[in-house]
């Protein structure tokens, strides 16, 4: 009996000796997982240029433990990402690398990302990113609550200052200097990202990556260069 094929997306690739690739995968059934692509002569072979990031897939593997054999690969679709767009992309996928644990399906997520993946090929669309950076810390359990504070349950008030922790929620800033400080204002902004002005979307991007760094417990992204460059 073959293996099923599940939608499928390339995160990275690295040569592994002679005729195979290794494969970092955020698949649909079974979140993310590492195969290895051997290729020798004829349609294999020809298939490897298909095994790329920002290229969707219907994909299935055989074998079992931490790194499994890569059985067989369709391409679906193809991303043209530019310039910027493909930068945000390759941030998308080593923070999904860093955040996502092996063979836990993120169904939501991996439907996000696609999502994603369509609005970065508008350079314009400056949320895309952002957007998709709070799906991924929603999935660590890094949830901003909009509308009431965690602590005492006291609506959010746009002048007010918060601090997030993920063991504490969203609380009132007290002056202890824990947590990731952020305003009401941005709070309220949030629940309709898509009207945010300059200066909130700044804020949300200072929220963003310091919320990331206490993810990924101060490990930085080295995608996060190419944004400066």
């Amino acid at each position: 009996m073959l293996p099923p094929l599940s939608p499928a997306f390339i995160l990275r690739r690295n040569p592994y000796r002679d005729t195979s690739v290794l494969l970092d995968l955020f698949t649909l059934e079974a979140g993310k997982i590492t195969c290895v692509a051997k290729f020798g002569q004829g349609k294999n072979s020809r298939s490897k240029g298909m095994l790329e990031p920002f290229r969707q897939l219907d994909a299935s593997w055989t074998g079992r433990g931490e790194v499994f054999t890569l059985f067989n690969a369709e391409e679906k679709r193809r991303f043209p990402l530019k310039a910027a767009g493909l930068v945000r992309a390759v941030y998308a996928n080593e923070l999904l690398l860093r955040a996502l644990w092996q063979h836990q399906p993120q169904p939501e997520l991996f439907a996000q990302y696609q999502q994603t993946l369509f609005r970065l090929e508008n350079p314009a669309d400056v949320l895309a990113l952002p957007l998709f950076e709070l799906d991924v810390l929603a999935m660590a359990g890094y949830v901003l609550n909009l509308w009431h504070d965690d602590a005492e349950g006291h609506d959010i008030e746009p002048a007010m200052r918060y601090r997030f922790r993920p063991d504490h929620g969203l609380y009132a800033d007290v002056g202890e200097g824990k947590g990731v400080p952020i305003s009401g204002n941005l709070l309220i902004a949030l629940r309709e990202p898509e009207a945010m002005n300059s200066e909130q979307r700044l804020e949300l991007r200072h929220t963003l990556d310091y919320l990331i760094q206490m993810l990924l417990k101060g490990k930085t992204l080295n995608a996060r260069k190419l944004f400066h460059e």
